[in-house]
């Protein structure tokens, strides 16, 4: 019920606001900029001018958004920052050129991410600033357009979207952004006049319309059927052909004001006032389950958002005491339980919107609530990190991560709060026993330790075991998002044994103290994350440069879906010395998206220094970089067994000395071309094999999908499916509606080709349908082939086969340095690729004083598919060796590939192959430049060709025993001698 208001001593906070058409969620936060010179006009006698800037959050539609208004003296602006797309369904979209009745100036970080729907976005002419990372896997997009010709876009927007073109009007002074050439042809304004805008909660104006490729086209109606009022009424917007005229109150957004009754100020702080409650009778629980199996956005996960009668924290099942209290956090007074059911009041539509909780006799349930009618919203600050670390100093952060879902996170120790520090010699923690008891037995989103808000905790010898899971679905539906996002877990780090977030700090063990232990099991226990740099950043004042976890001398097991070792997001920093890790289950290749370091979502810096690592499932290398992230490595090993030895994304840095990499392909590179991006190798050995051994590949893998497909249906597996370390095989076929029959048919086949025994209550972990058919993309596995027939590409592969070579780069190209190393490719002889470019890409490539041997492959000129979007694509590189021993060939298509006696397969057209390359038949575009200088050698294996070749005076060009060289260029016998030769340069060998 809604109690009547009282008056009470109480701390009164600006959180947010009321507004026309009241949002989800809602923030305010003021400041003050004393920066102008001089007595402006309209300043008080004999002072300055101030500035005063005020943020509040919104939501409209699918739009979420900041209103940021701005007064100086008699001057107010009014502008709205694009926070979050939460749409699912269109594959055009528009971005609003109003909301909340101001114009779109920016779009901020994830303000577009993983979208796989999306295949064009326009942006209209208002926006002039577009921040990192604002278009993050958009893998399917084709197009994103702007029409501000003028328009800033952060070098790292595009992350992970290298598929889409990026348009800019004719009118442009810009040839590249965002990592992007920019094209100005294919397409033409489109406007729609707007009057009295500031009345609009939604609408649409001046847009550039592309028109080449076609099938993502805008029209004046489609632009003016976004258009929404402020009222909401649809009398209030009046559309005549491309015109929109709003009527009725301006859209005015005003602060909430938060007061906490002051017998509460020393029990309840307003962080806390994040938790879903509902309560629900047999009947409700119903309703809802029927509701969740019926909408398309969570129909496919509704096994993990199963309700029966009863209380549920946080979408949790709970026990409330029989004598349990509550209270309006506001007026103090008690909230009473409904006279019917005998139930205390849900959250969310009603009055009240979120609760806290306590257990004040730690018996495990819930004995006093606090009821919260304020919302609660996400508004971060974009900083930059100050460090005497080079590496962080200087990196754009977050500076909080957000509320809405850390208001899931728990753990078995929590430090929160500059003044609190926790110190302890030993300590032994389960997730599922220790700490407080109501969050054990829930045993989800559970840190071992975590340290937030400048907090510290200290471990010298820490023995950690988690089987909490991150439960995603559950999440995405209790903080009301349009959809799931499986990828919850992954941004905001709940769940990871070490959880360090908005300028907290960790630190576990020491180099010379007793040995650690961590181990996890569950889906996003990652072994540590650390996430955003805290609100005092560039103040000075800050007692941690960000979120940090140091480990030292300690071993981790972590053998849940999406574990990694360590993992930093939004500015956050890992440090690991005297560390062995080990992520996922060998033989499982869905037990995967775990490379043992990386950084993921904004920039962060993994540093670690005698680091050993094996990692066995699919989309998991040794380590993974992307973007803005840097990370180093000293006197360590990487090694996956079923993906790339360390992978950079979109122009993310790696910087690694006297280490190994190890994988189906040693070094790999995707996401985009980042030509400012260079990563360097010192003193380091990569190796290449594509040896799948103890995995189930092939025909098996093959056969296990086709009875599947069978008994179900359909071939494609939800992740989770997968993920769920207790998942049995009778459970899957009970989620997916498998007959008895069916499923007594599909145990049977399943023996088969396992050679063993299975039974309903046989793990799917580790079965034969844990294989490699089933690659992990977009929240499900699938596959139509895993290439294990093709002996030069690497086994499994999410989008498309790549090839098994010691540096592979896909639709990407980023500068490659390459000091004192060695490279070695382990396959068989026809298949030792050391270089290649494929679908597009074009790196840059220098070997320092190393010795180096294989295929230098281009794939030249294709139409490919990559990450989901076929299209035209051209590769290129260029190879520099100094004072560098080459042992090779230089390949472009199929030119310098050779058949191979007893191969055959069918290539990516269909046809029938016994090529030792080339699986989508590229046409050959002499893309490969190659330079030698005078102290570098290359001993010919095979005939090569190139588009230039530079060699400097002394440099050495050497045919095996038994053969001499020849070079043509342009068709044209020509000496080889000290110089540059540019067009189609031939070299080819010549037995005596």
């Amino acid at each position: 019920m809604k109690p009547t208001f009282r008056l009470n001593p109480c701390r009164v906070l600006l959180l947010g606001v009321l507004f026309a058409g009241l949002p989800a969620y809602s923030a305010t936060t003021d400041s003050t900029d004393d920066t102008s010179q001089g007595t402006p006009p309209g300043a008080p006698p004999g002072g300055e001018e101030t500035s005063t800037t005020t943020q509040v959050s919104a939501t409209e539609g699918n739009w979420s958004f900041d209103v940021i208004t701005t007064t100086s003296g008699d001057t107010k602006t009014v502008t709205s920052t694009l926070t979050y797309y939460a749409g699912k369904s269109d594959s055009v979209v528009i971005v609003p050129s109003v909301l909340g009745g101001a114009p779109v100036t920016k779009l901020a970080s994830q303000a577009f991410g993983h979208h796989s729907e999306i295949a064009a976005v326009y942006v209209p002419d208002t926006v002039t600033d577009v921040s990192d990372w604002a278009f993050y896997d958009l893998n399917t997009a084709a197009i994103i357009s702007f029409a501000n010709p003028d328009v800033v876009i952060d070098d790292a927007a595009f992350q992970s979207s290298g598929n889409a073109a990026l348009y800019l009007p004719s009118s442009t002074t810009q040839t590249s952004a965002g990592g992007k050439s920019v094209v100005t042809t294919g397409s033409e304004a489109i406007s729609v006049t707007l009057t009295n805008s500031t009345a609009a909660a939604i609408a649409g104006g001046n847009y550039l319309n592309v028109t080449t490729p076609s099938g993502y086209e805008l029209t004046t109606s489609a632009i003016t059927a976004i258009a929404e009022s402020a009222s909401h009424e649809s009398d209030d917007v009046a559309v005549d052909g491309s015109s929109v005229t709003f009527s009725g109150a301006d859209y005015v957004a005003e602060a909430q004001v938060v007061e906490i009754y002051s017998g509460f100020e020393s029990t309840v702080t307003e962080d806390e006032l994040s938790k879903t409650f509902r309560s629900l009778t047999a009947a409700d629980a119903e309703t809802l389950n029927t509701a969740i199996a019926a909408d398309s956005s969570y129909s496919e996960v509704k096994s993990k958002l199963q309700f029966a009668a009863g209380y549920y924290l946080n979408g949790n099942p709970v026990t409330v005491d029989d004598a349990a209290v509550a209270y309006d956090v506001k007026t103090g007074e008690s909230v009473s339980a409904d006279s019917t059911s005998g139930l205390f009041p849900s959250t969310g539509s009603g009055y009240y919107k979120y609760v806290t909780w306590r257990d004040t006799d730690s018996d495990g349930d819930i004995d006093t609530l606090y009821y919260s009618p304020y919302t609660i919203s996400y508004a971060y600050n974009s900083t930059s990190i100050v460090s005497d670390n080079d590496n962080l100093n200087g990196l754009s952060a977050r500076n909080i991560l957000n509320p809405v879902y850390l208001s899931f996170a728990n753990a078995v120790v929590k430090a929160d709060g500059e003044s609190d520090a926790v110190t302890k010699t030993v300590l032994f923690a389960d997730t599922d026993k220790d700490g407080e008891p109501l969050e054990a037995a829930i045993n989800e989103e559970r840190s071992v330790l975590w340290a937030t808000n400048y907090g510290s905790v200290t471990v010298d010898e820490l023995h950690a075991n988690s089987t909490s899971v991150g439960n995603w679905a559950k999440m995405s539906y209790e903080s009301g998002l349009s959809t799931y996002n499986n990828e919850i877990v992954m941004e905001w780090g709940m769940n990871a044994l070490l959880y360090a977030t908005n300028g907290g700090a960790i630190t576990v063990g020491s180099l010379t103290g007793p040995r650690s232990t961590l181990s996890a099991t569950g889906d996003g226990a990652n072994g540590i994350i650390a996430g955003a740099s805290g609100t005092d950043t560039e103040t000075g004042s800050a007692p941690f440069d960000t979120s940090s976890v140091k480990l030292y001398n300690a071993d981790m097991n972590l053998q849940g879906w999406n574990n990694h070792a360590a993992d930093v997001v939004y500015g956050g920093y890992a440090y690991l010395e005297d560390v062995n890790a080990i992520t996922g289950i060998y033989g499982s290749y869905a037990v995967g998206q775990a490379s043992a370091l990386a950084n993921d979502f904004g920039n962060g810096v993994v540093e670690v220094k005698n680091f050993h690592t094996r990692v066995y499932g699919n989309r998991s290398a040794g380590a993974y970089v992307i973007g803005g992230g840097i990370i180093t490595a000293e006197n360590s090993s990487f090694v996956s067994r079923m993906d790339a030895g360390v992978v950079s994304a979109s122009g993310g840095t790696f910087s690694m000395k006297n280490s190994q990499i190890s994988g189906q392909i040693g070094f790999r590179n995707r996401g985009g071309i980042n030509s400012s991006s260079t990563s360097t190798f010192t003193k380091v050995s990569f190796q290449a094999s594509n040896n799948s051994f103890g995995y189930v590949t092939g025909e098996t893998a093959a056969k296990a999908v086709a009875a599947w497909e069978t008994a179900s249906g359909g071939a494609e597996l939800m992740h989770y499916m997968m993920s769920d370390p207790e998942m049995t095989l009778g459970q899957l076929c009970d989620h997916y509606d498998v007959t008895a029959d069916a499923q007594s048919t599909l145990l049977q086949t399943l023996s088969q080709l396992a050679g063993r025994h299975y039974t309903a209550n046989t793990p799917l972990r580790s079965s034969v349908l844990d294989n490699t058919y089933y690659n992990y993309s977009a929240g499900q596995y699938t596959g139509s082939t895993d290439f294990s027939d093709v002996p030069y590409l690497t086994v499994g592969s999410s989008y498309g086969g790549l090839t098994s070579s010691v540096f592979e780069f896909e639709a990407s190209g980023i500068n490659l340095e390459l000091n004192q190393c060695k490279a070695e490719n382990l396959n068989r002889k026809d298949y030792r690729y050391l270089v290649s470019s494929e679908a597009g890409s074009s790196p840059v490539i220098t070997f320092n004083q190393s010795r180096v041997s294989g295929v230098v492959w281009n794939e030249g000129d294709v139409t490919r598919a990559v990450e989901g979007r076929s299209s035209a694509r051209s590769s290129a590189m260029s190879v520099t060796f100094n004072s560098t021993m080459f042992t090779g060939s230089f390949a472009d298509g199929s030119n310098g590939l050779w058949n191979v006696e007893s191969l055959s397969y069918t290539d990516g057209n269909g046809d029938d192959s016994s090529l030792n390359g080339n699986y989508y038949g590229a046409t050959a575009n002499w893309g490969i430049s190659a330079s030698f200088d005078a102290s570098s050698s290359w001993l010919i294996q095979h005939d090569s060709y190139l588009g230039k070749l530079t060699l400097a005076d002394s440099a050495t060009i050497q045919a095996p025993v038994g053969y001499t060289v020849q070079m043509t260029v342009n068709g044209e016998a020509t000496d080889i001698e000290a110089g540059t030769y540019s067009g189609e340069v031939v070299l080819t060998l010549v037995q005596q």
